[in-house]
């Protein structure tokens, strides 16, 4: 599925695989995003949330730490209107293979496994970046709900 370029304007914050597993930094993160999420203008649709995860050149997921962020996307970001202690990130024009899960945010690293372990070997595509987006929408009814539906899109390209 292709996307055009987006504009996103949220919260981040650098984790561990295990502090998101213990701690739920991601979980209380988001919570704070949708507690100030009404402080953010020119946004394109509310109710349509992207986490990010964006991991560094030669990730080990036992000890190294990404970056996390949630946000919501906007028509224009000038600085000027740039909320205390958040952030813009732009998401480059892409390929994606997308993936829907059903359950808690913990059923998300099932998708992962499945990605790595088995599409890309079966398929012509590579990871085309380190980074992948959950969507949040309006069928997404909370991180432990076992009745979510989220979608995980990750960047592809034809293999070279």
């Amino acid at each position: 599925m292709y996307k055009p370029e987006m504009k996103l304007m949220g919260l981040a914050t650098r984790v561990t695989l295990n502090d998101v597993q213990q701690n739920k930094t991601t979980l209380k993160l988001a919570a704070e995003f949708y507690e100030r999420k009404s402080e953010i203008r020119n946004c394109t649709n509310e109710k349509k949330v992207f986490g990010i995860s964006t991991d560094p050149a030669d990730y080990h997921p036992e000890t190294d730490s990404f970056e996390y962020f949630i946000g919501i996307e906007v028509e224009v970001a000038p600085e000027e209107e740039l909320p205390e202690g958040m952030v813009i990130r732009q998401i480059p024009e892409n390929e994606y293979v997308v993936f829907t899960f059903k359950g808690s945010f913990e059923n998300a690293g099932a998708v992962h496994a499945y990605l790595y372990s088995t599409w890309l070997k079966q398929h012509e595509y590579e990871l085309a970046d380190l980074y992948n987006i959950e969507v949040y929408d309006e069928r997404n009814l909370g991180p432990e709900s076992e009745e979510s539906l989220t979608d995980l899109y990750f960047p592809i390209r034809v293999k070279q």
